[in-house]
Parts: C-alpha cells; structure tokens; sequence
C-alpha cells in the first residue's frame, strides 16, 4: 500500500510547492515476524462494543465535535452484514483475515480496484469499489475489527515515490494494517513497493491515521483546483494531529495558492517544528521566499536540501535550475546527476542534463539526452524547452 502516508498528501508547486500523498497498488500479501513499536491509542475493541468509542473520545479532547468528523474505518449496518455473510468461522484469525483478503479482491466479491487518486472511506470504498492504499486499510481494519480481530494501522517513513501531477509533485509514503502483539505481529501489504521491508513498519494511532485521511483529501481538493475546501480539510487534519508534518504542508500550499502568503508561512513553519527533517516544508518555504523575492533566503533553504537522505528528483532539479541561473556549471550538473539517479523514469531529469549541455556548448550530448527525454514523454515541459532550444541553435548556427 502506498499511502501522503498512504494517507497523506503534502503539496509542492513544480514551481516549488510539494504535496505528500499516499497511496497502494495491487497485489495483497501476509507478511509475518514484524516488531511494531507501541504508540498512543489503545488495542481495537471487539465487534461486541464500538471499535471507533476511543478515537470519538480522542477527537473530543481535541476539541472537535466527533459529530463533524468523519471516522474513515466506520462500517455502515449493509457493510457489517455482508462481512458476515462472505467469512466463515475460522479456526484461527490468520485464516478469517486471509478470507476477508479473498473477498476484497475476488471477481465474485468486492473486486476492489486499485485507484491512487482516491482517498476514500470505508462506506465510500464500498460503494464506488475504487481505493487507494489508505483507503484500502480504513476498509480492511473496520471489517477486521467487525470480525473481532484487533487490527491497527502502521506507517512507514522510509518508503517514498516522487511524481509530478499539473503543477503538484506528489510525494508518496506508504501505510498498512497490522495486527498481532509488538513481538508477534503480521502486517498488510495492498501493493508492489519499492524498497518495503516489513520489519520497518511503525505503528500509529487511530487519530493519527484519520488526521493522515483528511492530509490526503486536502490534496485531492488542491490538485482540483478547490483551494478554500483543502484549506478546511488540512486545518481539520492538523487539529486532529498537530504533530503530523504532511498536513502543515498541505495547509502552507492551500494558503498560499488562495493568496495567503503569510499564513502559508506560518504553516511551513509549523510543519518544520514538527519534524525538523521534513524536506517538503523546507522545499515550500524556499518557494515561498523566491515569491516574495527573498532569492538569498530561498537559495539558502535549498542548500539545506542537498542531503544524502534526501531521495526527490525534483528537488535537485531544482537545486540544479538555481546552480545553472548562477553560472555555477559544475555545481549544477551533480545536481542533475543526482535528480536523474533518483528520477531514472523521469522526462525531466533528462531534459534538464540535455539543457545543461547545451550550457556549456555540447549540442551532440544534448541531442542525446533530448531524445532519451522523448522517449519518456515528449509533451513534459522541460523536455519541449530543450527542443525549442536546440531548435534555435541551428537555425542560428545556419
């Protein structure tokens, strides 16, 4: 599953804003011998109680209306009977949760298709049979629990993917369900991801990952164009977590296209104090600064960036783009070294080593690395700039 956080949408600009999204794919494995780490929020509750009662109670002390919030995972009475209807009793719960697995995907079940752009709940799950990774685990924890089975969610923060949407890098993490104790534990895995190793998975709460939903619907509203609504949904997220980086983010980039450029400020800001290495708030707010014309501010927060532990293309493109303006060649062509290395299946990694060659006078090597950027994708834009470039170098050079 590939969840924003699979469940988390962090916004960008290709002109410098970011947005984290997570999000699942398609193959469903058990994964057993996990140590998953003990966090706030405790075990769910069986189907004889409400499995929800505790994160009603957690959203009340946050000073929300539980009325107003919707718990993702909440099963609807239709849901609840079929669950019943498709998983026999089972002798163990490996082998119910291995039937409700079947049923999810089977052609005569749910059929369930995997959807990156859809960050759904349970009941919206159900009925448009359509679910990105957290949606998928909002879904298969409340049936589970239904089951009797004390599922949870877990997050990792190792397993990211970087992809530009319009005007939007997206940032991808990735979330499952777990169940089992910290030192025999199983866990989820909805979908191929590169570089997930089991064993990392951290386990969050329930409040966590329903602050993780509302982060991803803020940046489903952004990449429509629906400013003032992902406004509301991030604002929601970061009360529900005030803690959770990701929806800071997205908040700082809802603001900021809305106009707010001071309130975007601030909400970057908070997003660093949350975690202090979160690259997306650094790369926003050095966004930010270039717009109100603080370029020394904007290109030092970049430098901040070149870290090793730093794995998205765009951001050394960008880092790139600011060595080239400043004539620094060299610097700027490990910059893009690095982007292409992190970016193999990007257009715009090669486009932009293609417009550094031809900086420094290489026409054949750009033409190269121009046609290797056709291959990916003709249309992308920096790709098109390459062409028209080369494109004015031999009409001059006629």
């Amino acid at each position: 599953m590939r969840s924003a956080n699979l469940g988390l949408l962090q916004g960008v600009d290709s002109s410098g804003a970011s947005e984290v999204r997570q999000l699942s794919t398609t193959l469903l494995t058990l994964l057993a011998g996990v140590a998953i780490a003990a966090t706030a929020g405790g075990p769910a509750r069986s189907s004889e109680t409400d499995p929800w009662a505790d994160l009603e109670h957690e959203i009340l002390a946050r000073g929300l209306d539980p009325g107003l919030v919707v718990i993702p995972g909440r099963l609807t009475d239709e849901i609840r009977q079929w669950i019943h209807t498709v998983v026999s009793p089972a002798d163990s719960q490996d082998a119910a949760l291995r039937q409700l697995l079947a049923a999810l995907i089977d052609p005569k079940g749910l059929e369930l298709v995997y959807d990156p752009s859809f960050t759904g709940t349970a009941q919206e799950i159900w009925e448009s049979r359509r679910a990105n990774c957290l949606g998928f685990t909002h879904l298969f924890v409340g049936l589970s629990r239904e089951l009797g089975i004390s599922t949870y969610y877990v997050s990792w923060s190792t397993v990211e993917r970087f992809r530009r949407e319009g005007d939007l890098v997206l940032v991808s993490g990735h979330v499952s369900a777990g169940w089992g104790t910290a030192h025999d534990s199983q866990v989820l895995e909805f979908g191929a991801v590169d570089g997930f190793e089991a064993k990392a998975a951290r386990r969050i709460s329930d409040l966590n990952a329903t602050a993780r939903h509302y982060s991803n619907r803020s940046a489903e509203r952004l990449q429509a164009g629906e400013n003032h609504l992902a406004i509301a949904e991030a604002e929601l997220a970061t009360q529900l977590d005030p803690g959770l980086a990701d929806a800071w983010v997205n908040l700082g980039v809802s603001r900021r296209r809305s106009g707010d450029l001071e309130g975007a400020e601030r909400a970057y800001r908070r997003a660093t104090l949350a975690d202090p290495d979160h690259v997306p708030a650094y790369q926003n707010l050095s966004v930010l600064m270039q717009l109100q014309g603080a370029q020394s501010t904007a290109q030092e927060i970049m430098a901040l960036l070149d870290r090793r532990d730093n794995r998205n293309p765009f951001t050394y493109l960008s880092l790139g783009d600011h060595s080239l303006d400043a004539g620094r060649e060299v610097e700027a062509d490990r910059f893009y070294r690095r982007a292409s290395k992190l970016g193999p299946k990007l257009a715009e990694t090669r486009a932009a080593r293609g417009i550094w060659a031809l900086e420094i006078g290489d026409r054949e090597k750009a033409s190269k690395w121009l046609r290797r950027a056709q291959a990916i994708d003709p249309e992308e834009s920096r790709t098109r700039r390459l062409a028209q470039k080369l494109s004015r170098s031999d009409d001059s050079s006629e």
